[in-house]
């Protein structure tokens, strides 16, 4: 589940929008671009008590011409996480925990090198974990995953630096079970959807009509519901849950805004410390990770945010609370992004134009997912891409029996000399498909040009290895 293509307020702003007219027409205006891309899903925005736009647009299911509505259920992916540091701060407020508590309060036998990570460290993506342990539709159960990650390696130590981890809020909500003693979703949808009068929200509880799911498209393919795919009886395995998977609606998670905007669930206290700037994202210090959500300054405007996605739905959440403002969009097709609606929404409230990440002019042979690689690794940096490839890989629609595509964003990096960005995403090929030749020597190449010839030779070493294992395989199968 992913978060990566916003870059909100870090880019430039040109004023350029007439003021005199109507916000609903000039927000229809700044989406008849979505909409001639064929654009599926669903744009809420809030000001000042009021909904001034609130559309459903495209199919919900293109094959069997239904249209979306504003009550179509989505997938919200990694915008799940708000909701478990919601949980956990909720638990606080009641006496139950503390973020400064250790894990191994609540986990026997954790391993020396995760005893010292706190709550809130799991909160802030600080704890070290990796990002993901397994497929978000394998079954998993809480204690197989408990085990799973108590027993993986860290990826740095404990406390160190930012590093986006899922596995991390699965653990988050493994506590809020053993705290409250109640499921994962039970303790959200008693403590929160209910008394915010959020009935569509959730995994299992609101027996959600299947006939009102978005379906879901990657590069255009049908790709079926949220859950569509293997749930357990009381929702998602342990790679997602808690993390990620959530169905709502935008309705919804406005419900959810003006909770938090009014103190509704969490008090003044713990509000703060959701939405304080905890750590940096990235050495850049552009934006920052709360307790679940994006924190970025622009001027002297606070603005809140998350995004989430599979590779196939994308959603997003952005809010000011200054200017009790709210934005949400919903998509469930990955040829359009959300975050790129947000951002347009966003200058149309302000009255400005807000510029997004340049897109690169590409040649028509130039696949487009290799192309939205590139682009996220010149917006964000290689560094970001490193800590992050597979929920941008899933943003992007990337297919992971591809490894043309990898190889052809690496060509276009190496085009560009963009070496350091070269060898990110060429150690994410030569993780991801181990036992390619050319991928572990475009490394070296990318190596050697950064200056470091003793990477570059380890990487053609690795190369010949593969190579002549590839080829003994060849003798024995010739000879079977």
């Amino acid at each position: 589940m992913n978060r990566y293509i916003l870059t909100f307020f870090a880019l430039a702003i040109n004023i350029s929008l007439c003021v005199a007219q109507p916000l609903a027409t000039k927000m229809d205006e700044a989406m008849k671009k979505y909409t001639a891309q064929k654009y599926s899903g669903n744009v809420l925005v809030y000001s000042n008590g009021e909904k001034i736009y609130d559309k459903a647009l495209g199919f919900a299911d293109r094959e069997n011409k239904r249209p979306q509505t504003t009550e179509t259920f989505f997938s919200i992916g990694s915008i799940t996480k708000q909701f478990t540091a919601a949980g956990i701060l909720l638990l606080e407020q009641q006496g139950k925990l503390s973020v400064n508590d250790k894990m191994s309060k609540y986990f026997d036998n954790v391993p020396s090198d995760k005893a010292d990570i706190t709550l809130h460290k799991l909160l802030t993506h600080t704890a070290g974990f990796t990002e993901t342990l397994g497929d978000d539709y394998d079954t998993i159960n809480a204690a197989q995953f408990t085990t799973l990650a108590l027993a993986s390696k860290l990826k740095q130590n404990a406390g160190t630096n930012y590093l986006y981890s899922n596995v991390g809020y699965s653990m988050l909500g493994i506590i809020i079970e053993k705290v409250s003693g109640m499921g994962y979703e039970k303790f959200l949808h008693d403590n929160i959807f209910v008394p915010c009068k959020m009935n569509n929200t959730g995994y299992c509880i609101p027996l959600f009509d299947r006939a009102k799911f978005a379906i879901g498209y990657r590069d255009n393919v049908r790709w079926g519901s949220a859950i569509s795919k293997p749930w357990a009886a009381d929702g998602p395995g342990w790679h997602l849950r808690a993390n990620g998977g959530i169905i709502s609606t935008t309705n919804d998670m406005l419900y959810w805004y003006l909770a938090l905007a009014s103190n509704k669930i969490l008090n003044k206290a713990e509000t703060e410390k959701y939405f304080t700037p905890h750590v940096a994202e990235g050495p850049q210090q552009k934006s920052f990770y709360g307790y679940g959500w994006v924190i970025q300054n622009a001027g002297d405007e606070k603005w809140i945010w998350h995004n989430g996605g599979n590779g196939v739905y994308n959603a997003n959440v952005t809010f000011n609370l200054e200017k009790n403002w709210c934005v949400i969009v919903s998509s469930n097709s990955n040829n359009i992004i959300a975050d790129d609606i947000a951002l347009d929404m966003i200058g149309v409230l302000k009255n400005k134009t807000m510029t997004h990440a340049p897109q690169q002019n590409t040649s028509p042979d130039v696949n487009p997912v290799s192309q939205k690689i590139v682009d996220v690794i010149s917006s964000r940096g290689a560094e970001y891409y490193s800590q992050h490839y597979n929920d941008i890989l899933k943003e992007t629609g990337f297919d992971f029996k591809n490894d043309m595509i990898l190889l052809d964003a690496g060509q276009l990096l190496e085009d560009k000399k963009m070496w350091d960005g070269g060898i990110s995403l060429y150690e994410s090929c030569t993780k991801l498909f181990p036992n390619i030749v050319i991928g572990w020597n475009r490394l070296g190449y990318c190596h050697l040009q950064k200056g470091d010839k003793e990477k570059a030779r380890t990487c053609w070493k690795k190369s010949l290895k593969v190579k002549r294992k590839q080829s003994c395989g060849g003798i024995l199968k010739s000879i079977d």
